[in-house]
């Protein structure tokens, strides 16, 4: 009997030490080596309006690993950066072996032709008094943006400071919009207040430009007698177009522009444009020049 439990003993041990040495080897055996991610250049140049782009965005990017060999066809984007510096993102690879084991690379993605989001107004910045109580300040805007596409339902407007409007008169306003990408257009606008109450409101004719923000790239100067044309009075256009030419009020050379532009320093500038009708009224019209 004690012969027999001896053996029992002797059994439970050689089996434990069989367990102990079968898993030993077994994770002896598994791969603890993760793939290899290279690259042919530590840049990818692509274009926005590459239809390919996934394809491109894996060009010359190879994974090797040394139980599973050649990976290359199983490298994902995981993930890709804001602008680090205007048209230019961090992309970061990702490829995983049989094992689990991950591997991931970084280089850096440049645009060709990367453009940033510009916000359009084709409308002055200009209600009255009893309009603002439900008006929409960013009715009349629009972006189209390179990478995101429309992007107008997200241009936000906010006043500069914390006010009230109870009264005609000019306020700081701010546009703004953001792609993916991190790329933010924000414009910095004057919103007039009229009061239509005001007499002299009725003898006023402003002027009518083709857009109320323009951009430019710093060194280059914008023709801005150019972008004039017309009048509006009362809701009523008078254009520099129209066969009619007699019910102008006055030409492009009566309307007077001024603002202090420096086209070579980036920043947003300010540019008045002031007509004063034969009544002896003056209207004026604002215009935000962005200067990149």
């Amino acid at each position: 009997m004690r012969r027999l439990r001896i053996a029992i003993v002797a059994l439970f041990i050689l089996s434990g030490i069989s367990f102990v040495g079968y898993n030993v080897i077994s994770r002896l055996a598994e791969d603890h080596t993760p793939p290899e991610i290279s690259c042919d250049s530590d840049t990818v140049s692509v274009s926005v309006e590459d239809e390919e782009i996934d394809e491109a965005l894996l060009s010359g990017v190879k994974a090797l690993d040394n139980e599973d060999g050649d990976l290359t066809d199983q490298i994902r984007v995981s993930s890709m950066s804001n602008f680090t510096e205007p048209g230019k993102r961090t992309i970061t690879y990702a490829v995983f072996d049989k094992a689990g084991q991950a591997a991931t690379l970084e280089r850096t993605l440049e645009y060709t032709d990367y453009t940033s989001p510009q916000i359009q107004l084709t409308a002055p910045l200009r209600y009255s008094l009893e309009d603002m109580a439900d008006v929409n300040l960013t009715e009349n805007m629009s972006v189209e943006d390179c990478l995101d596409g429309d992007l107008t339902s997200q241009i936000r407007a906010t006043f500069n400071d914390s006010i009230y409007i109870q009264q005609a008169g000019e306020y700081p306003v701010t546009v703004q919009v953001s792609n993916s990408a991190g790329d933010t257009c924000s414009v910095p606008l004057t919103l007039t207040v009229t009061d239509s109450s005001d007499s002299s409101e009725r003898d006023k004719y402003y002027p009518l430009l083709s857009q109320y923000i323009v951009y430019t790239n710093a060194g280059e100067q914008v023709d801005l007698a150019g972008l004039l044309t017309g009048f509006e009075r009362n809701g009523a256009e008078y254009l520099f177009t129209d066969p009619d030419a007699a019910s102008l009020p006055g030409a492009r050379e009566n309307v007077s522009i001024s603002g202090d532009v420096d086209w070579a320093t980036a920043g947003t500038y300010n540019v008045d444009y002031q007509f004063t009708s034969a009544a002896g009224v003056t209207a004026t019209t604002k215009l935000a020049v962005v200067v990149r």
